[in-house]
């Protein structure tokens, strides 16, 4: 815990107000898709009413507010606002990084073997110029740490990973890793969809971050934010041009980024900053927390490490497809994947979701995939 002193009663209240919760169900698929702020449509619309009323002539005010999302994020990413930029999603920004890059023969990219796929598949196509993909079989949650760090050795040229894994919600230390990575002289590249908006983040380690704005950022589809810090800048070139980076610009935002969904990440952070970044952050840890002890309480322990745990708390079950399915029978919404089900509560959600969500898992049976 953060050493916050929280009312939880005041805080539930308060905040469950500005969201569309359905009285009759409890969502928590956070990890999925997050619920939109109050503001998030009638800032959608201030964007097009710009455009009905102005055309092109109101590009100056679409420049400020992407200029004024960038000073709001920096700060929460620990970088200048001049090294963050917008991208479509997380898969573009690695997928640019990945064929940015003039592989050699004997070069290394390491990566999980159960990592999303955009943390895989962008660099298999360095297998033909000579690299070599090294997919990690992780054996625990806990060791995933470990076997990464295990794995990076001079030949490393790239470790890219999830900074939240989002099959076992284990965190990664970006400092530990990162620090490796510059001990081997190697890049390290980070999909943060997962922990951006859930924990804290640090990029001081990092070379090259991206993140959707779905999930904990609340902000919906279309819009990425994406750091290259001057590390990777260095090292790549861009391997897409056009007039936003023509060359020899190291710039990897080619083009116009996605106006109405910054007016809708604009409206976020505002809201976000209103409630406090370290509340925010604080109110998931105590949820997750609360979960832990709960499933402790009837004999079950997550595949999550509590230690190591961000959002996510992830549970092995017989039918990950038929316990998910049971518990939304019964209006609790969680995610199934590999084998798990998955909970994401973030700050909206309360005690009494987590304790509802336990006695329904608690009551599922082994015909319900339990």
């Amino acid at each position: 815990m953060t050493g916050l002193t929280l009312d939880h009663d005041a805080w539930a209240r308060g905040v469950r107000r500005d969201f569309m919760h359905r009285d009759d169900r409890v969502y928590l698929q956070s990890a999925g898709t997050g619920l939109p702020v109050p503001r998030a449509a009638e800032a959608a619309g201030d964007y097009y009413r710009e455009v009905a009323l102005h055309g092109c002539e109101a590009g100056p005010h679409w420049q400020a507010r992407a200029r004024d999302v960038r000073a709001r994020l920096a700060p929460l990413l620990g970088v200048a606002p001049n090294e963050v930029d917008f991208f479509r999603n997380t898969s573009e920004i690695v997928n640019l990084a990945a064929n940015s890059i003039d592989w050699s023969p004997d070069d290394e990219i390491v990566v999980f073997a159960d990592e999303y796929p955009c943390n895989v598949l962008p660099w298999m196509h360095a297998e033909g110029a000579g690299a070599r993909l090294v997919r990690l079989n992780p054996t625990e949650a806990h060791r995933r740490e470990d076997q990464l760090l295990e794995a990076i050795t001079p030949r490393t040229r790239v470790v890219s990973v999830s900074h939240v894994h989002p099959w076992t919600g284990t965190r990664l230390d970006l400092e530990r890793v990162g620090r490796a990575c510059r001990d081997a002289d190697a890049l390290f590249i980070v999909d943060g969809i997962q922990s951006l908006g859930a924990v804290p983040v640090d990029l001081r380690f990092v070379d090259v971050f991206g993140a959707g704005v779905f999930k904990w950022m609340l902000s919906g589809f279309g819009t990425a934010i994406g750091v290259f810090r001057e590390r990777a800048r260095d090292r790549l070139v861009p391997v897409f041009r056009s007039y936003g980076n023509p060359a020899p610009s190291t710039a990897f935002s080619y083009a116009a980024p996605n106006y109405p969904g910054l007016y809708v990440l604009d409206a976020t952070l505002e809201h976000l900053e209103g409630l406090g970044w370290e509340r925010i952050h604080g109110r998931i840890e105590q949820l997750t927390a609360h979960a832990f002890a709960a499933l402790d309480a009837i004999g079950v322990t997550p595949v999550t490490p509590i230690d190591r745990r961000a959002g996510i708390v992830a549970i092995d079950v017989a039918d990950s497809a038929a316990a998910a399915a049971e518990l939304g029978r019964r209006g609790v919404s969680v995610s199934d994947k590999e084998g798990r089900v998955l909970i994401s509560p973030h700050f909206y959600n309360d005690e009494a979701d987590i304790e509802r969500f336990v006695e329904a898992f608690g009551s599922l049976t082994p015909s319900d995939g339990r």
